[in-house]
């Protein structure tokens, strides 16, 4: 029964998506300090906050069973993303849920501030009819400068177009195709600080994007550009901001997001050219329930099926795809167990090859597969979100390749492993599309099926050998469910592997290696 810990005020709806699946218990909470989350995570299968709460390494350090983070909006910046993954945690996010809200909070913004709607309003409520101080500026005809053009850029692109404004746009990932559908300009970030009366930004934070907007821009900004921003605190130089607001070096901002929240050492305090609203972007009731619903059911539908929607730390795959590519990862999964097990001395590299038809675009969740099968023998927690992590963590090199039509196989996974005493190369497939076999070690074609106690004996082709190997394996009371055998050329060297009912003592093993014309013997346990 999957627990889910509930923080910052979730919209009732949400809750109640959890509490009318069956097999979820619930638990609500007021917002929590970092202390106060690492006292209750631990009890926890999934969290959502809101922007309340901050998650923090120190409070996951304590999520002993935490699989899920589910932030009911779009900004994850109060969750640390990196500590959740190399913990194993998925990061899941509501991108669609306030793109209208946000951006029509954008306009609301843009209205007040090009229409001192704020500062009129202050003035009638302390009884004064300041008509003459308050003149503003139309928007019509004016140029609109877009930065970031996703979901709410692209929504506020659309409506500016109503209102007859000229819009230019900046985003780094967006094609003419697309900006020509959308009916802006693409443009550089030089041209949006030059040429804009609005600036709009709708980018998310990060290394690229903090202080993307400072002192210098500001300078070479028109005297009347007025600036907005509804996406993350920090891209605009706050204290330059306020500074260039002061000196009147541009007309006006407003202002949704701040570095801290709530807003530490506000340098915008009586500035007459700016509108600040305490991150309302997403506070409607329509946006909130919308959010709410959304991470409420994306949760489930991990818990239940399996799939992954709106992920941020690790690819997204529907519960479909997931049930498609069941036999495949299972595959993936042992051929990465295999060659750790199988493999003597301290890894350096792996190497993963796809070869033929593998009917998927995407190759990131099984390689991922691959990673945690390796994985798992050597480290205490380990899944497909944390694995690529882990392995780069110990310096383990990974390279992967892609052909088409050069197996003898509909389609065939190839893995090989360095370490620093030898290299070993494995490959599998699927008959039928459904049954995992191994169907060839270091060269050598075989067809075993990847289960249970798995004794690979490398040997020399000669008469006897199997005799002897299943006399030693007999006297020590151990069945053999299965056999396989495989060689290069007659007399040459062969593999003979078998599948146990039970494992082999160390003593059985040596016994085994003892045998003649015996070059190696090695066991693999998949449980």
């Amino acid at each position: 029964m999957p627990s889910i810990l509930i923080l910052d005020n979730l919209s009732q709806e949400g809750v109640d998506v959890f509490r009318q699946t069956e097999g979820f218990n619930v638990d609500i909470k007021p917002p929590q300090t970092p202390e106060g989350l690492s006292a209750i995570i631990g009890d926890y299968d999934g969290l959502v906050v809101r922007s309340a709460t901050n998650v923090t390494a120190e409070a996951l350090a304590h999520a002993k069973k935490l699989k899920i983070i589910g932030r009911a909006g779009v900004g994850t910046d109060n969750i640390d993303r990196r500590a959740a993954t190399m913990r194993g945690i998925i990061v899941m996010n509501t991108p669609g849920g306030n793109t209208i809200s946000t951006c029509e909070h954008t306009f609301a913004l843009m209205f007040a501030l090009c229409r001192n709607i704020a500062h009129a309003d202050r003035s009638m409520e302390e009884g004064r009819w300041d008509r003459n101080r308050f003149m503003g500026a139309e928007i019509c005809g004016k140029t609109l400068g877009i930065v970031g053009v996703g979901r709410i850029g692209s929504a506020v692109a659309k409506r500016a177009q109503a209102f007859e404004m000229k819009v230019i746009a900046f985003d780094p990932l967006l094609n003419k195709i697309k900006a020509d559908a959308l009916g802006v300009e693409l443009v550089s970030f030089d041209e949006i600080v030059e040429r804009s009366d609005i600036i709009t930004i709708h980018a998310p934070k990060s290394d690229k994007t903090v202080d993307m907007f400072r002192a210098e821009h500001f300078k070479r900004m028109k005297r009347s550009c007025r600036i907005i921003n509804c996406a993350r605190g920090g891209i605009v130089n706050e204290v330059e901001l306020a500074e260039a607001l002061r000196e009147k070096v541009i007309a006006g901002a407003a202002l949704d997001v701040y570095t801290s929240e709530p807003f530490e050492n506000n340098p915008f305090i009586g500035l007459d050219n700016v509108v600040m609203t305490p991150h309302l972007a997403a506070s409607t009731d329509e946006a909130q329930l919308s959010v709410a619903v959304d991470v409420a059911r994306q949760m489930v539908a991990y818990f239940t099926t399996g799939a992954i929607v709106n992920a941020v730390n690790v690819p997204s795959i529907d519960a479909e795809t997931s049930k498609a590519l069941e036999p495949l990862l299972y595959l993936a999964e042992r051929l990465g167990r295999f060659l750790s097990l199988y493999a003597d001395g301290r890894p350096s590299s792996l190497q993963i090859e796809y070869r033929g038809e593998l009917n998927i675009t995407d190759t990131y969740p099984v390689t991922s597969q691959i990673l945690k099968g390796f994985l798992e023998p050597m480290v205490e927690t380990v899944n497909i979100v944390n694995a690529p992590y882990i392995l780069a963590e110990h310096g383990i090199e990974c390279s992967e390749r892609r052909h088409a039509g050069v197996s003898d196989y509909s389609f065939e996974i190839c893995v090989g492993v360095t370490t620093d005493r030898e290299s070993h190369r494995v490959s599998g497939t699927l008959f039928s599309r459904s049954d995992p076999r191994i169907c060839s070690i270091d060269g050598f074609r075989v067809d075993a099926r990847p289960e249970g106690y798995m004794l690979v004996c490398h040997n020399e082709d000669k008469p006897l050998i199997i005799g002897r190997v299943g006399t030693i394996i007999g006297n020590a009371g151990v069945n053999i469910a299965n056999m396989v055998l495989g060689r290069d050329h007659a007399g040459g060297r062969a593999f003979t592997i078998l599948n146990l009912d039970a494992p082999l003592t160390e003593e059985t093993l040596t016994a085994l290696r003892e045998l003649p014309h015996i070059i190696q013997v090695r066991m693999v346990h998949f449980p």
